[in-house]
């Protein structure tokens, strides 16, 4: 399959790309600056997309079968709240236009909404990040409702471990305090996914 990675310049866009070349496919790597991609390889077509540019992101998207998203605010000086809407509206609008149907997003346990957690630090840091995270879960509503094939994946913290491929898929809600999975596994599951439609029109949790 030919797969879009947008945000592939990014920490989970890296393993996403090794692994989807590993596998046999091809990838559309979008990124803001793509010129931030860190892979020399014919099999990487390498495309210019922001998140706040609508028509670049979908003028991108053409010739994929599937799409990965891995949208994240690496600025937190940016006021912009609206990334993930604003993302995946074009998104949605793209895949509309070039006949794809197969989307996946990265989202965050952070847009669980009305859980409470465990620690006042934690509790007092998703009060901050109020405001992106109920953008994050806007989000997955859109999504879910664009009547495409959509797997919406919940990571918890990710760091920079190795693929085990051994992980728990959560659909409950009923998140614990210090999950975490490598963005190696996360690439993992997501390209297994991707094929496998097990997951098709769920939002899920994965972690190890």
């Amino acid at each position: 399959m030919k797969v879009a990675i947008l945000g592939a310049s990014g920490k989970t866009g890296k393993p996403l790309i090794e692994q989807a070349l590993s596998g046999g496919h091809e990838v559309i790597a979008l990124a803001r600056s793509p010129e931030k991609i860190a892979f020399d390889d014919p099999r990487v077509i390498k495309r210019q997309a922001d998140a706040f540019d609508a028509e670049s992101v979908i003028a991108a998207l053409e010739g994929a079968d599937a799409v990965i998203t891995t949208v994240g605010k690496t600025d937190l000086r940016d006021k912009r709240i609206n990334l993930s809407t604003a993302a995946h509206r074009a998104v949605i609008t793209g895949m509309q236009k070039h006949g794809i149907k197969r989307l996946l997003v990265i989202s965050s346990i952070g847009a669980a909404q009305g859980i409470k957690r465990k620690g006042w630090r934690r509790n007092l840091y998703l009060y901050l990040r109020r405001k992106y995270y109920g953008d994050m879960f806007e989000m997955e509503r859109e999504v879910m409702a664009s009547g495409l094939d959509v797997t919406v994946l919940r990571a918890p913290i990710l760091h920079d471990g190795p693929t085990t491929g051994q992980y728990q898929i959560m659909e409950d809600e009923n998140y614990l305090d210090k999950l975490q999975i490598a963005r190696a596994d996360v690439a993992h599951f997501l390209l297994a996914e991707m094929t496998a439609g097990a997951w098709i029109n769920r939002v899920i949790a994965v972690t190890e």
